[in-house]
This record gives structure tokens, C-alpha cells and sequence, in this order.
């Protein structure tokens, strides 16, 4: 039993030490490098850089990954691949959610969403899977987190026409932005749910939240670019040109003190459609070739075809037909190239969806084979627990058995040591009247041999001396009916406590009990011999005569023969 748990221990100690002082001191320094995230990213930044990625074990290469991904998406750098992110999914993966499998979903999540042509499912099911961990596990990701992780989700219903959850997910991701109190997030997070109110055409809600993003204190330049953006929109839905066109030309002024630089094929497209609303065709004409010339700086998404269609419709507007077709070319010819791409984005997509599900399938795989090895593993430590504790538990109930035996044998001898003590005085006792009635017997004689010398010359002093005898024998058969107490008489002798004994009696049983022989007993009495028999015989006629009411009498009877 020892050696089955030693065994167990040694497992576990050299499991858990398989680590090299090398790989934990890398975690160590991982770990002060997450803390600095969220306050010094620059430092974070480049403390990450100091760090060689190929000397690190899988398990610290994917923190190394998730805090570099981190990093490129708080400092707003461009991803071309969400390889290093899947690799941090991957090593964190485990049967119980955790902190750091939560952030990596997240922001492999948001990865895939700013990579060009990234479907959008493959999005879905990163964010998707933490949001049952965040719902079992309050807290598990800081509020920053957690607040990407629900505006990633409004974002991506709002992308894709799922307008009631796009509000939904949006109100909680403004939720935690008031909360930690980051002003840039809650003004990202406001003009988010802001386009999702332009979008449903809600003017009342929309404008309630432009009020409440001029109230803000500490707003950055470039979040206050785009709430003027946010503004220009609103009043061209509604049809106010001309605020519309102050506040798009102030985006024009500024747009080269954006440390982002906006995508100006978009703001001149929107001036475009402002002049456009205010009847003013050649101004209108102007902004929508440039808008086309700046083509580039457009995402390319298949949406951008608005623009080779606007600058057509301005051209056909003042008779340029010439013009215009080339421009509807365009836009037919950037359709067709889209849905290519689009074609192609989708097979991509399925072939990612693929691979994920065998991914999926695999780790589920380990996933069954770990919880069958915990479960075995558990079943056999509750076995051995349990077999310890029967083992402790005998090992007690033997001591305790033992113990109670010892102290039985104890008083055993004690006991016996008492009983041969007392029967050891007992027979010391009697041996001592033995001598003494011996010795008063042959004393009798010697007296009876040296009276007959004085008897014939002095007769009187004879009986003088004979009465002197008398005494001293009545006195010594006084001495033993005092030293024969019942106390001493019924713990040697077995008689009923109710069966009616005199003195002399007594003494006859307790000497007959210890074989004293008959002169002896009577010496000590200071009878003749003839009178103890008749004693003995009428002593025996009445145990027999009482043996119906007395049963336990008839082991007396023995002590007559």
C-alpha cells in the first residue's frame, strides 16, 4: 500500500517538474509582459521583442503569440494571417475554459475579421465559443476584452443584416466601455450603435447618440473626426445638405492631421452625393472623379462599385455619356472580379471550415481520451484513497484491540498476582496456626509427662496449672473465631450468604476447605476429637437435610470424605 502511493507521488512530482528552469523563467517573464499590456504597450512592445520565439516550448510560443497579437491590434497594425493566433488557440486549449483560451479566441476573432476577404463565419465561431465561457464564469476576461469580444459580435450581425443582435451585443459592449471608463472605447462603441440606428432608420435614437458623444470629455482628435463623420451622416440621411456639406468639408480640411489617414475615395463620394442632393451637378461631377481617382485607398470591397456608378450617373447627368459607360463598365467589370473573388472566398472559406472541423474532431478526440484518463486516474485514486483509509482504519481498530487486550492482561495479572498473593498469605497463615496447634500439642504432653511428677507431692498445684491450661486454650480458639470474619470466610468457601452458620461451624468449613487434618481442628477448636466428629456429622446432616432450598451446598459435601 506504502509503495503504490510513493509510486503515485514520484509520478506526480516528476510530472509537474518536467519544466526547464529556462521554460519557467520565460513564463515568468511572459507573465510580467501581460501585466504591461494594458498600461504600457510600448514597453510591453518591446520587452515582447527581446524574447526568442523558437527557444520557447509550445505552451509559452502561444502566449508569445497571443501577447504579440495583442500587441499588433492595440497599436493598430495590419494582419495578413491568423496562423500565430490559431497557434495560441491551439496551446491553450484544455477541458476546463480558462483566461488565457478566452482571450485567444477573441482576438483570433478579431484577426479574421481585419483580414482582407476573411469570412465572416469563421469570425462567428471564434467569438461564439467564448461567449458560453463568459456566461458560466463572470469575470474570466478583463472588462477591455470582454468589451471587443461583444463589440466584435454587434459588429458582425450588424454586417450581416442580424439588426436586433447587432443592438443587442453593441449595448453590451457601450456597457463595459462606461464601465472601465475608456473614453476612446465608449466613442467607438457609440458610433457603432449609432449606424445600427441610421440603418433601421431610427432619427430619434441615432441623435440621442450624437448628444450624448458631444458631451464627452477627453475625446481624441481622431474620435472626434470621426463623430463629425458620424455627424455629416446623419443630416445627409435626413436630407439637411447643406449641414451636411459643412460638416464633410471640415472632414476634407482635416483629413491630413489623422494620424489614420481616412479612406478619401469615401469622404469625396460623400461630398459627391451632398452636391448631388443640393442640385449642384458640376460640383457633384468634380467630387465623384475623385472619388474614383482615390480608388485605391478603398477597402476594394464589392460595395466600392457605388463609386464607378456615381461618377457614370454625375457624367450621364450632364450629357458626358462617353463617360458614363466607361464608368458602368467599370463597375460591371469590378462585380464580375468580385464575385470571383467572393467564389473563391467561399471555397476558401469551406476549406478553412474543413480543416477546423477535423481540428475540432482530433481535439475532441484528446479531448475524450484525457477525460477518460482523468477518469481512470480519478477512480484509482479514490481507490487507493479508499484502500488507505480501510488500511488506517484496521491498523487504528487493531491498536485499539491490542491495546484493550494489554490492558486486559494487565489486570489479568494483577488479578491472578492478588489472588496467588492472598492464597500465598492464606496458607501462610494457616501453616503459622498449624505450627502453633503443634506446637501446643506437643507442649500438652510435655505438661501432662512433668505433672504426673508433681501430681503425688502437690495436688493443688496441679490443678492450678491445669486450670491455667484450660484458659490458655479457650483463649486461642477465641483468637481464631476473631480472625475468622466472614469477609474471609465467604470469599474462600462456597456457601449461601441465607444458609444459617455459627462461628464453629465456619471455622470447621474454612479449615476442612484448606485440608487442615482433624486433631489439628481440633486443637484449635479446644475440642476432643470424638466431639468434632459429632460436629462434622451433625453439620452434614443439616446440608443435606437443606440441599432443596440450598443447591450450591452439595460442594460442601466433598469436604466430609
Amino acid at each position: 500500500m506504502k509503495f503504490c502511493f510513493f509510486c503515485t507521488l514520484i509520478l506526480l512530482v516528476t510530472f509537474w517538474s518536467c519544466q526547464t528552469p529556462f521554460q519557467k523563467e520565460a513564463e515568468r517573464t511572459l507573465v510580467a509582459i501581460d501585466s504591461l499590456i494594458y498600461e504600457d504597450y510600448n514597453a510591453a512592445n518591446d520587452s515582447l521583442k527581446d524574447i526568442d520565439v523558437s527557444q520557447l516550448n509550445s505552451k509559452n510560443r502561444g502566449y508569445y503569440y497571443l501577447l504579440s497579437t495583442i500587441l499588433k491590434s492595440r497599436l493598430d497594425q495590419t494582419f495578413v494571417s491568423d496562423s500565430a493566433i490559431s497557434v495560441a488557440v491551439e496551446s491553450f486549449r484544455s477541458p476546463l475554459p480558462n483566461n488565457n483560451i478566452a482571450r485567444a479566441l477573441v482576438y483570433q476573432g478579431i484577426v479574421r475579421y481585419k483580414i482582407p476577404n476573411s469570412p465572416d463565419s469563421l469570425v462567428f465561431i471564434s467569438l461564439k465559443e467564448v461567449e458560453p465561457m463568459i456566461n458560466t464564469f463572470p469575470g474570466l476576461l478583463r472588462l477591455e476584452e470582454e468589451a471587443k469580444l461583444w463589440f466584435f459580435l454587434g459588429i458582425l450581425h450588424y454586417d450581416n443584416n442580424n439588426f436586433q443582435q447587432a443592438e443587442k451585443y453593441l449595448d453590451m459592449a457601450l456597457r463595459k466601455a462606461e464601465q472601465m471608463e475608456d473614453v476612446s472605447a465608449v466613442v467607438i462603441t457609440s458610433l457603432a450603435v449609432f449606424w445600427r440606428y441610421i440603418s433601421i432608420d431610427n432619427k430619434e435614437k441615432s441623435q440621442g447618440v450624437l448628444d450624448k458623444l458631444r458631451l464627452l470629455n477627453g475625446v481624441s482628435f481622431e474620435n472626434r473626426y470621426d463623430i463629425i463623420n458620424a455627424q455629416a451622416a446623419y443630416y445627409y440621411y435626413y436630407k439637411d445638405y447643406e449641414n451636411a456639406l459643412k460638416e464633410y468639408k471640415i472632414l476634407e480640411e482635416r483629413m491630413s492631421e489623422v494620424k489614420l489617414k481616412p479612406r478619401l475615395s469615401n469622404i469625396y463620394y460623400s461630398i459627391s452625393r451632398v452636391y448631388s442632393g443640393l442640385g449642384k451637378r458640376d460640383s457633384s461631377l468634380f467630387y465623384a472623379k475623385k472619388s474614383v481617382k482615390h480608388f485605391p485607398d478603398s477597402l476594394g470591397e464589392w460595395q466600392d462599385y457605388n463609386l464607378f456608378v456615381n461618377l457614370g450617373n454625375e457624367a450621364s447627368k450632364v450629357g458626358d455619356y462617353e463617360l458614363a459607360a466607361t464608368r458602368y463598365k467599370d463597375a460591371v467589370n469590378f462585380l464580375v472580379d468580385k464575385s470571383g473573388e467572393r467564389s473563391e472566398k467561399k471555397i476558401l472559406e469551406l476549406e478553412k471550415q474543413y480543416d477546423l472541423s477535423e481540428a475540432r474532431v482530433e481535439t475532441l478526440r484528446q479531448k475524450q481520451k484525457f477525460q477518460r484518463f482523468a477518469f481512470i486516474a480519478g477512480a484509482g485514486f479514490v481507490l487507493l484513497v479508499f484502500i488507505v483509509l480501510i488500511y488506517f482504519l484496521n491498523l487504528r481498530k487493531s491498536r485499539v484491540e491490542y491495546e484493550n487486550e494489554r490492558l486486559m492482561r494487565i489486570s489479568a495479572e494483577k488479578e491472578v498476582a492478588g489472588k496467588v498473593r492472598e492464597g500465598f498469605q492464606r496458607r501462610h497463615l494457616l501453616r503459622f496456626y498449624q505450627l502453633i496447634t503443634q506446637r501446643e500439642m506437643v507442649a500438652q504432653q510435655r505438661f501432662d509427662m512433668l505433672s504426673q511428677k508433681y501430681i503425688r507431692s502437690d495436688s493443688s498445684a496441679y490443678k492450678e496449672l491445669q486450670t491455667e491450661l484450660n484458659a490458655l486454650k479457650e483463649e486461642f480458639s477465641g483468637m481464631m473465631y476473631n480472625l475468622m470474619n466472614d469477609d474471609l470466610f465467604y470469599s474462600n468457601v462456597d456457601v449461601p450468604s441465607g444458609f444459617p452458620l455459627s462461628n464453629t461451624e465456619k471455622v470447621v468449613l474454612f479449615l476442612l476447605k484448606f485440608e487442615i487434618p482433624s486433631a489439628e481442628i481440633a486443637t484449635v477448636l479446644g475440642i476432643t476429637n470424638n466431639n468434632l466428629r459429632v460436629r462434622k456429622s451433625n453439620l452434614k446432616k443439616r446440608i443435606l437435610e437443606n440441599l432443596s432450598d440450598y443447591p450450591s451446598l452439595n460442594n460442601l459435601l466433598e469436604l466430609f470424605n
